[in-house]
């Protein structure tokens, strides 16, 4: 397996961090695949009251969730776990997993997934597309709908 290295100037960002509405919450861009050397994609995300993912797999990177407001019931296939401020959620890749915001405020979360390429779904799936290609985008990112979350 060929191994990405980081690179190698640092660098910060204020205001000018890519923000984009994708799927379904409002993204903003930490740490693009160019500016980690395609070691890791970070995204600053909020999720409305009441947002779900489907249940899915990610077959090409690892994801890593910190819950920084609010509230997720946690799944991993039909496994239900809550995380709470301060939670921090892996999900090694292959796995089913998803997420629900519950409770009465919209949760913000730090996702970083590693290898880095899905800040290039995100911006690809925020634009307007047919839900056609929206299912052959997530597959050509190895990432597998498999229907809604459990109740």
């Amino acid at each position: 397996m060929k191994r990405t290295s980081l690179q190698t100037q640092p660098y910060t960002l204020s205001n000018e961090a890519t923000r984009i509405e994708s799927l379904g919450a409002l993204i903003r861009i930490q740490a693009h695949t160019e500016q980690t050397g395609g070691a890791f994609n970070l995204f600053d995300v909020l999720l409305p009251i009441r947002y779900e993912t489907q249940l899915h797999i990610h077959y090409a990177e690892d994801v890593a969730i910190q819950v920084r407001q609010g509230t997720l019931d946690l799944f991993w296939g039909n496994e239900r776990k809550q995380a709470e401020n301060g939670s921090f959620f892996f999900q090694p890749r292959g796995t089913p997993h998803g997420f629900r915001v519950t409770g009465t405020l919209p949760a913000q979360i730090s996702y970083m997934t590693t290898p880095a390429g899905f800040d290039r779904f995100v911006l690809e799936y925020s634009q307007p597309i047919p839900d056609i290609e929206k299912m052959l985008l997530a597959a050509r990112y190895q990432i597998e709908v498999l229907g809604p979350l459990p109740e």
